[in-house]
């Protein structure tokens, strides 16, 4: 027992000197919710994402992550890998525990902070509904368009082998008083669904 709780503290530590502090992060998303509305307790966080600006770091959290979780899939997404890792603990977050952690590679974009970035929230996608109707259904929902303090980005990442339509809807904070550089993104499929959708699964 005294094993498994030094090991599980030695994780959390290294996770902590790799990433930042969880709990800072937890805050930042807990405000963007408050702000859009978004009862996070009613959606499932299905995984939790950090950002770098270099490939070195890249690959020195890749190597920690390697070491202590279970790479799931690795894929090239919008020409870059990114790596979703199925952690040996589960992260406490908003209330939920999120078990999944993506790992992707700079694309050359300057973060003004590195180590936790976001985090996605399923709101399910509703039979029959394609992804323009989801998209609006969700602007909608959560009157998402027309909030002063809030910033939308709408992509759908093209990545390779899924068969299940993707749409990302991230929100972030735009008003610099927050000082708020965590980003909440709303998507219609968990990433268990998305890998399971894959064609060579």
């Amino acid at each position: 027992m005294d094993k498994i709780i030094s090991e599980t503290a030695n994780f959390f530590e290294e996770m902590v000197a790799c990433f930042g502090d969880l709990s800072q992060f937890e805050q930042n998303i807990l405000q963007i919710a408050q702000l859009a509305k978004i009862d996070l307790a009613k959606l499932e966080i299905d995984h939790i994402a950090v950002r770098m600006n270099s490939l070195e770091k890249a690959e020195k959290w890749r190597t920690f992550l390697l070491r202590n979780a279970k790479l799931l899939k690795e894929s090239k997404v919008n020409g870059r890998p990114i790596g979703l890792f199925l952690l040996p603990y589960s992260l406490d977050l908003c209330g939920q525990l999120v078990p999944i952690l993506e790992l992707p590679f700079p694309k050359g974009k300057a973060y003004p902070q590195e180590g936790w970035e976001h985090v996605e929230a399923v709101f399910p996608m509703l039979e029959m509904e394609n992804t323009s109707q989801w998209i609006e259904r969700t602007l909608a929902t959560f009157n998402l368009t027309k909030h002063p303090d809030l910033a939308l980005k709408i992509s759908q990442p093209e990545v390779e082998g899924e068969r299940l339509p993707n749409p990302t809807i991230a929100i972030t904070v735009k008003n610099a008083t927050f000082c708020n550089h965590s980003c909440l993104k709303l998507h219609p499929y968990g990433i268990n669904d998305v890998i399971r959708s894959e064609s060579d699964f």
